[in-house]
């Protein structure tokens, strides 16, 4: 019975359907039941690059998606948690971990996909939540992968009879650069590198495919793969753009290289004694592997090249506007929490900004600087609201109770940043230009000093508290809180100091003096909304010396809990 092209055309669209959304199902699994672990390592483990390039390989053994690794990666670039070199040998150790699954999906397992299906579901079904329930949805999704696989392999039989199929894969043969091209242009829309290998693979193992063919397919696949993290990184900064970008070159790179010894590559490998789809599996584990022992020592100099490339971000256009809260990446919450994690903290470079601003203001009598650091009030606005409507959206998602409460942290972390932005516009500001910039009066050094000597303190608060925000560490939330006590002791004995100055000097500026203390004041606010973000991490951890939360507080933890409630798995 011979079968049409269509139907072999819709068989194979169908098994390539289903490997996907086992893929799919994997990822999700091992990002809702594992995400935080998986950040962990990512961010933590990565003092040198040998460390980046294990961690990068074990993470995507476990997402089996070089691409999601790839885009976390970006991320952490982006925030500056992790330098571009270190970046790219994630990255790198990223594509060694999909030859791996690669190599392991390439055995006859097919006959588990039964035994995984019943498991998989039995195990979600029966679990009452949390890590059970996602490994239920783990191993379902390995079971669709190898049923997949087994579809794939009935629909590709025929293809070796099909005489246009053959006079496709025959026209390729005849020009490796189109078929290099093919395959790159399937696996970007595929989203995945693995999927099209997997698919790869299969077709030569039927001979409905030429192992010479295969072996650009391959190559193909790989630049294919390197495609997503680069166009989804398009709109963000350069350093969440260099590592994307890097990789890509470096496997342009790599088939450059590659490609004019195809024939003789298939001639040798032709005489091991193995099968056509072992072959191809060796080879693209061979090609990475070739690429990581090229291509690692020179992470460094990508990283300085992709600098070079890339224009630097303008800083007014940098603040205009969010530009990381992509819808797209709802399907994966971890990457859209991480998203909405880069913004909160551009968010807090514009704020600290202000607060730069507003002191040289103060100090130069600058007018002009403070009336353009109080219109930035407007950016910070636009961020906090852009950053609420997004993870809001997000809640509509099925989410771990994890992922539901690191959204209320990142609202509430932002819900204060936008605090003090409005006490640096409504009252710094507003002080200044009244009592100081207009009236031209002078401040004494020894006024300057005193402001100064809060104001050092509460900057390095800033950037404690976007540290701990970023990795929650303890040792830093210790710190940050350490920094609060210390700047209400130093507030409280300025303002004696300056009272006693006032008592003591009949002819001091009362305008000079009000405003000296409202700034004291308006600073110790401001630390108080930065140093918050320490309080749930001190508390969990039983290191708080007081449970009392402050009204404000309460009322944001309530508001979002409205929103997010305490998070719940992912059912489907």
């Amino acid at each position: 019975m011979t079968i049409s092209g269509t139907t072999i055309l819709i068989n194979l669209i169908g098994g390539v359907a289903l490997l996907l959304w086992g893929l799919r199902m994997v990822r999700i699994a091992v990002t809702d039941g594992w995400g935080n672990d998986v950040r962990r390592v990512l961010g933590k483990s990565l003092s040198n690059h040998y460390h980046a390039f294990f961690a990068g390989l074990g993470v995507t053994m476990l997402l089996q998606s070089s691409s999601a690794t790839a885009l976390l990666t970006s991320s952490f670039s982006g925030q500056g948690i992790l330098t571009t070199a270190s970046a790219l040998a994630v990255i790198l150790g990223a594509d060694v971990g999909t030859t791996l699954v690669a190599q392991l999906l390439t055995f006859d397992l097919t006959f588990l996909s039964p035994t995984l299906l019943a498991l998989g579901l039995a195990l979600f079904s029966y679990s009452r939540g949390g890590r059970g329930k996602e490994g239920g949805r783990l191993i379902m999704g390995l079971g669709l992968m190898l049923l997949a696989l087994k579809l794939i392999l009935a629909a590709s039989m025929p293809m070796r009879e099909s005489e246009i199929v053959q006079q496709i894969f025959v026209a390729l043969g005849q020009d490796l650069i189109l078929a290099v091209i093919f395959a790159a242009i399937l696996a970007w829309a595929a989203h995945s590198s693995l999927a099209t290998v997997l698919l790869i693979i299969t077709l030569a193992s039927t001979n409905a495919l030429d192992v010479s063919v295969a072996f650009a397919f391959i190559l193909g696949a790989n630049i294919g793969g390197a495609l997503p993290p680069f166009i989804a990184t398009l709109g963000a900064n350069r350093s969440a753009r260099q590592p994307p970008l890097g990789n890509l070159l470096f496997r342009l790179c790599g088939v450059t290289i590659c490609l004019p010894f195809m024939e003789m590559i298939s001639q040798t490998m032709s005489t091991w004694d193995m099968s056509q789809g072992r072959q191809i599996a060796n080879f693209h584990m061979l090609f990475n592997i070739g690429l990581v022992v090229l291509c690692f020592p020179l992470v460094n100099s990508m990283a300085k090249l992709t600098a070079n490339l890339l224009p630097e971000d303008p800083e007014e256009a940098d603040d205009i506007k969010p530009r990381h809260l992509d819808i797209l990446a709802f399907e994966n919450p971890l990457v859209a929490i991480v998203n909405a994690e880069r913004e909160v903290l551009r968010m807090g470079e514009v704020v600290e900004r202000m607060l730069r601003n507003t002191f040289v203001a103060l100090k130069k009598n600058d007018i002009q600087l403070a009336q353009k650091t109080q219109s930035m009030d407007k950016i910070v606005n636009l961020f906090d609201d852009e950053i609420k409507r997004y993870l809001t959206s997000l809640a509509r998602e099925p989410l771990t109770e994890k992922e539901s409460k690191r959204c209320i942290e990142i609202i509430n972390f932002g819900t204060n940043l936008e605090h003090i932005g409005d006490i640096i516009t409504i009252d710094l500001i507003q002080n200044i230009a009244q009592k100081k910039v207009l009236p031209r009066a002078k401040m004494s050094l020894q006024d300057r000093d005193e402001i100064n000597n809060l104001y050092q303190p509460v900057l390095k608060s800033f950037h404690l508290s976007m540290n701990v925000f970023s990795s929650g560490d303890i040792t830093m939330a210790r710190q940050l809180m350490a920094t609060k006590y210390k700047v209400d002791k130093r507030e409280k004995e300025l303002v004696v100091t300056h009272l006693n100055k006032l008592r003591d000097e009949v002819s001091y500026d009362s305008k000079l003096s009000a405003l000296q203390l409202d700034i004291l004041r308006d600073l110790k606010r401001i630390n108080y909304h930065l140093t918050s973000v320490a309080y749930p991490i001190l508390e969990k951890a039983g290191q708080l010396r007081t449970r009392m939360r402050s009204a404000e507080n309460s009322e944001a933890s309530a508001q979002t809990q409205l929103v997010f409630g305490g998070g719940t798995s992912n059912e489907s």
